[in-house]
């Protein structure tokens, strides 16, 4: 008589967190026109490898392709007939990691915080591309100064870079947003967003947030002032443009990131 399991309910968890992981991850690569593996793993703070080999295993759970090149197509087939490891290894000449970064998982190997946590990467991921597209439908609309709000809301401890300048490369930083009931927040005209305040801190890359807030009203003039230059010039060549000395160089790299200029003109 077999053993009677002592939680199976922890393994049922598991499983739960498992497949949300998954749902996450399939989300992400099937919302994207032209999904990237590189992209969404530098986003989500997770491996390529990782990435990849979760999109796998969601193919498998749902009988379909997400993840598709030769080599997963090969080692799949392969795997299908029943092959091991250590023989598809064999037939294709890769490695043993190698071919394992291609086959699906076969049980859980996280933990349940660690599952748990990537998840909730992978739907920030997901809120932030939905924000950024919403910022992007409504520039040069009455309602643009709230949709840029509620984007730099959504990138709250992003981890952005400034572009640099000549040998000088870029400063990281990221960035708070105050709350509506904390200390402090500047008053402000326009649309609010709920439990958010006016105004934002830098933090740098030593975790030190700089004493000088950074206004909304500052926010809403430099993004004001970019898009009459992009329209002008076809690009945002650098901070300068602006306008707002100070803080010019951190929300330049903040609104290339949110796709609302380029520093480029586009071929």
């Amino acid at each position: 008589m077999p053993r009677k399991q002592k939680h199976p309910e922890h393994k049922a968890e598991a499983e739960r967190l498992m497949n949300e992981l998954l749902d996450e991850v399939v989300a992400a690569w099937t919302t994207e026109e032209e999904p990237e593996i590189k992209t969404v793993a530098e986003e989500t703070e997770l491996s390529p490898a990782k990435i990849r080999k979760l999109l796998i295993t969601a193919g498998e759970r749902d009988k379909t392709t997400y993840y598709d090149s030769s080599t997963a197509t090969q080692i799949l087939s392969l795997y299908h007939q029943g092959k091991s490891a250590k023989e598809i290894q064999k037939v294709t000449g890769l490695s043993y990691t190698s071919v394992q970064g291609y086959l699906p998982y076969s049980k859980i190997i996280y933990s349940l915080n660690t599952v748990s946590t990537e998840a909730e990467r992978i739907c920030l991921y997901r809120m932030r591309r939905k924000v950024v597209s919403e910022l992007q439908s409504h520039i040069n609309l009455p309602d643009q100064s709230l949709y840029l709000w509620k984007t730099v809301i959504a990138f709250e401890g992003y981890p952005f870079k400034t572009s640099g300048r000549g040998k000088r490369g870029g400063v990281e930083f990221k960035y708070e947003v105050s709350r509506a009931t904390g200390a402090g927040g500047r008053h402000y005209q326009g649309m609010s967003v709920d439990g958010y305040g006016n105004e934002m801190w830098i933090i740098g890359a030593d975790g030190e947030k700089k004493d000088k807030s950074i206004s909304r009203s500052s926010v809403d003039l430099a993004l004001k002032n970019a898009l009459l230059v992009q329209a002008e010039e076809g690009c945002v060549s650098g901070p300068r443009k602006l306008g707002v000395p100070g803080v010019r160089s951190n929300l330049y790299a903040m609104f290339l990131r949110f796709g609302v200029i380029t520093a480029s003109r586009e071929a």
